[in-house]
C-alpha cells in the first residue's frame, strides 16, 4: 500500500527525472509573485504569496460588475440614476477594494530552501508573516487529493503538515511527484545541483566544494542516476567518492 493511502509522510527519496519543474533561467524573476526569486547552490527561494493570486483578477472583475450593472440600470431608466438605485452598486465597488487592499498589503510568501545548512523555511499562516525554518530532514510531506466543486477527484498536490502547530501548507498540484523529487535532490548537498539552467553557473563551485569534502555520499537515496556535469567530473567524483 502507498504512502498516500497509508497517510504517511513521503520519504525523502529521488524518484521522478526533473524535467517539467526544471528551474531555467528565464524562471528567475526576483520581487514578483509566485515566481522563484533565486536558484543557486546555496538557496532557492520561491515565492508563493497564492492566497491573494487572483486579487487584481477579482478587482476588475469586481469593477466590470459595477460598470455593467450600471450601464444596465442606465439603460431600463431614461432618467438619471436615483440616490437609492447608486446604493446597489457600493457592494461591488467595496469588494473591489478590498482585493485591491488585500493584494498590496497582504505579507510576502516564501518557501527557503537552503542547501548547506540542511534547512527549509516555509509561511505559517495566510495573513501571517511569520515563517517557519527547520531542518529539511524533519519536514513532513504528504500527498492528499485534489476534488473539483462536486468533491469528485481530480489528481493530487503535497503539502507540508506541521504537527506541532496542527498546520499544513500547499506546495504543489502540478506534477508533485517530480517536484518532491526537485526539492529532495536540491537538498542533498552531496549530490550535484539538480538540471536546468540556472543553475548551470554555479555547478564547477558546487562540485569544488564537494570534491574539497571527499565526495561524501548522499544523503537520501535515488531512483535515477544523478550525474555530474561533464564526464571527466563523474570520473572524478567516481574516484575519490567511490560512487
Amino acid at each position: 500500500m502507498s504512502d498516500f493511502w497509508k497517510n504517511k509522510p513521503l520519504e525523502k527519496v529521488i524518484r521522478q527525472p526533473i524535467e517539467y519543474h526544471q528551474i531555467q533561467q528565464e524562471k528567475i524573476k526576483p520581487n514578483k509573485r509566485l515566481e522563484i526569486q533565486e536558484a543557486n547552490d546555496l538557496f532557492f527561494v520561491e515565492n508563493v504569496s497564492s492566497y491573494i493570486s487572483g486579487a487584481k483578477l477579482y478587482f476588475f472583475l469586481g469593477l466590470g460588475i459595477v460598470i455593467f450593472v450600471y450601464l444596465i440600470t442606465i439603460g431600463m431608466s431614461k432618467e438619471k440614476i436615483s440616490f437609492p438605485r447608486y446604493l446597489g452598486l457600493i457592494p461591488f465597488l467595496c469588494i473591489s477594494l478590498i482585493y485591491l487592499i488585500m493584494h498590496y498589503m497582504a505579507p510576502v510568501k516564501e518557501i527557503v530552501l537552503d542547501r548547506l545548512h540542511g534547512k527549509i523555511t516555509y509561511p505559517r499562516l495566510f495573513g501571517n508573516k511569520e515563517h517557519r525554518t527547520i531542518q529539511f530532514d524533519s519536514l513532513h510531506v504528504y500527498a492528499t487529493m485534489t476534488t473539483s466543486g462536486d468533491f469528485a477527484a481530480t489528481g493530487k498536490k503535497i503539502r507540508i503538515k506541521d504537527r506541532k502547530y496542527d498546520y499544513t501548507w500547499d506546495l504543489e498540484s502540478s506534477k508533485p511527484d517530480e517536484y518532491w523529487s526537485f526539492m529532495v535532490w536540491y537538498m542533498d548537498k552531496n549530490r550535484p545541483l539538480p538540471p536546468g539552467s540556472a543553475f548551470d553557473e554555479y555547478r564547477e563551485n558546487d562540485f569544488e566544494r564537494r570534491k574539497a569534502e571527499g565526495f561524501p555520499k548522499p544523503l537520501y537515496p535515488s531512483l535515477i542516476e544523478t550525474p555530474e556535469a561533464t564526464p571527466a567530473q563523474q570520473r572524478e567524483r567516481k574516484k575519490i567518492g567511490g560512487w
